[in-house]
């Protein structure tokens, strides 16, 4: 789990407390655009392992999830295959 994650369900809690500030709504914002980055990365990820994996490359198969890893641990993929 990202920081982002642990922030997000933060703020939801106290959202279902009180109205959010005007800053925690900007982080919330922030927090989500960030989440949706990271869902996408993973759903990219997701399909090319898959590709990968359909055609028996298994050198592409140990980026693919190296970069899985990367993404989950700090929320970004490092190198790109070319």
């Amino acid at each position: 789990m990202l920081g982002i994650h642990q922030r997000l369900a933060e703020l939801y809690t106290l959202s279902c407390q009180r109205l959010l500030t005007s800053d925690e709504e900007t982080e919330q914002r922030h927090c989500l655009q960030a989440n949706a980055m990271y869902c996408w990365e993973m759903a990219r990820l997701s399909n090319e392992a898959r590709l990968a994996a359909d055609t028996d490359d298994a050198q592409w198969q140990q980026e693919i999830s190296a970069q899985m890893y990367e993404v989950r641990v700090t929320g970004r993929a490092g190198r790109r295959r070319k």
